[in-house]
């Protein structure tokens, strides 16, 4: 991880992508403080921040973990559009997760697991994942067979980062992005923590700012250049 640190601060295209990417989410956490940019502009500016999370993997040679990104900004858009297209929103970011799975898998079967501790986290999250679902089953309406599969997802998803090797940064993003999902679920769906947007965002862009700095290193011939 040193080594990824030192490479990520000698490469300026990099920092000018992240620094790029903050910027745009720091701007759009104001929206939930009575500061935003009209519509549609804070559309793109929502989508805009995890787009150039992508470009950065991109750049850093991970096509697979850039398309997880750009899935997850679609899904940014269609729940930004007025009226929000929460059913699209949804589908995007759970083929998102899908290609999250794909990433944490890979990392769990090449690089094997954490060990002991990580079987009981991966238990509780589990249990915390059952818990939440039953409590949101009377309110999801029309949406309960898709918010239930996008939950089995997001649970699979961490569950993964926990129990194999990943990188500390996306380890802690798979989980932001689990607290961002959980307490938007509450809120969209109960109506209940009307004051928590700026919570659910701060969460949910430091989640996948930390799964693409903690999946994206540095290719080996620019780390060897």
């Amino acid at each position: 991880m040193t080594s990824q640190i030192q490479a990520l601060r000698n490469d300026r295209t990099a920092l000018l992508l992240l620094g790029a990417s903050a910027l745009f989410g720091l701007i759009y956490l104001f929206d939930d403080f009575g500061l935003g940019t009209p519509y549609p502009l804070n559309v793109a500016i929502k989508a805009a921040g995890i787009v150039l999370l992508g470009v950065f993997a991109l750049y850093r040679r991970h096509p697979v973990l850039a398309l997880g990104l750009f899935l997850g900004s679609l899904g940014d858009i269609f729940l930004a559009l007025e009226p929000s297209q929460l059913p699209l929103g949804i589908a995007a970011f759970g083929l998102g997760h899908l290609v999250y799975i794909y990433l944490f898998a890979r990392i769990r079967m090449s690089e094997g697991g954490r060990g002991g501790w990580s079987r009981i986290a991966a238990l509780a999250l589990a249990a915390y994942g059952v818990v939440m679902l039953s409590w949101l089953q009377p309110y999801f309406g029309d949406l309960r067979v898709a918010a239930s599969i996008y939950n089995g997802i997001i649970l699979i998803m961490t569950v993964l980062a926990v129990i194999g090797r990943a990188p500390a940064l996306a380890l802690a993003g798979a989980l932001l992005f689990l607290v961002s999902d959980s307490v938007l679920a509450v809120r969209l769906f109960t109506g209940h923590l009307e004051w928590a947007g700026p919570v659910v965002w701060v969460t949910y862009y430091l989640g996948q700012a930390g799964i693409a700095l903690g999946l994206a290193a540095p290719p080996p011939a620019r780390e060897t250049a």
